[in-house]
């Protein structure tokens, strides 16, 4: 028998777990593991979009509270001699008000075709970036849905009604140019362009900031409005707006406010402009700054 074995013995291998295999099916090569890099941390939101939540909560609390206000004022009337046409408007107004921030999102919930108003879209016709602004801050579905509920009241007897909603419209833009700059230039051009509700929206953006007040805005508002509303919104502008304008513009718009008879009709445009008589007559001259 030979000793030879025609078989080679198998050759010894180290025990313990495989080698990792690179990425061709090779040994991987030795170092340390590498980490995955890490993504880069999000971008903090804009102003604009942290503002959003303020300006609506802020504008449902103010329709609540003046909506309750209001019914509890025509609840105190019931019992006393009040007409009964003013009662029924301002039980109708307040009711309004306190359903309101569930309209609104009922209407933004909801496509409502070819009466649907598109107020943002009419202001980028003429200025584009404060429709960039008020849509940052996630104002078009509101607006839009306060202008066609405005806009499908019809009526004499809604009369009160459409003011109190156009009314919220003013505010809602007031608080939003209370937060971020509008270009002055554009909120001009608004009013001589805009429709009627366009020129009270531009109103209302100079309210919350005055130092967008155009004094021939005020006065073309004074003499030629086309609504009540835009002139009242006119009177309080020039009240709240007094100590900057000139005593020129001042002078023009005083003579404009005595002479204008609309004002005298109206009890809340003769209010304001009684409160203008009486900065007119005070020494101090009040100063928005």
């Amino acid at each position: 028998m030979s000793d030879v074995n025609p078989t080679p013995p198998a050759r010894h291998t180290q025990s313990g777990p495989p080698s990792p295999s690179g990425p061709t099916g090779g040994p991987m090569p030795y170092g340390p593991p590498v980490r995955p890099a890490r993504s880069a941390p999000d971008a903090p939101p804009a102003w604009t979009v942290r503002a959003r939540p303020v300006v609506d909560l802020s504008s449902r609390i103010l329709c609540l509270v003046t909506g309750g206000a209001l019914l509890v004022a025509g609840l105190v009337g019931l019992f006393t001699g009040v007409s009964e046409g003013a009662l029924i408007t301002v039980l109708a107004a307040g009711l309004l008000l306190v359903i309101m921030p569930s309209i609104v999102d009922r209407i933004r919930r909801m496509k409502l075709g070819e009466f649907e108003v598109h107020l943002v879209r009419q202001i980028a016709a003429t200025a584009r970036k404060s429709a960039d602004t008020l849509r940052a801050l996630g104002m078009e579905k509101q607006l839009d849905a306060y202008a066609t509920i405005y806009t499908e009241l019809r009526g004499p007897e809604l009369k009160a009604v459409r003011g109190e909603i156009l009314d919220r419209i003013v505010q809602r833009v007031a608080n939003a140019s209370a937060v971020e700059k509008f270009d002055k230039d554009e909120v001009r051009d608004l009013f001589f362009t805009g429709s009627p509700i366009v020129r009270v929206l531009a109103l209302g953006l100079m309210e919350g900031d005055p130092s967008l007040l155009d004094s021939q805005v005020l006065l073309t508002a004074i003499n030629t409005s086309l609504t009540g509303n835009e002139q009242y919104h006119a009177l309080r502008v020039i009240r709240n707006g007094w100590g900057q304008l000139s005593e020129t513009h001042r002078g023009e718009l005083l003579a404009a406010i005595n002479s204008n008879p609309q004002i005298a009709n109206g009890p809340a445009r003769r209010e304001v402009a009684n409160e203008i008589q009486e900065l007119h007559r005070s020494p101090w001259i009040p100063s928005t700054n």
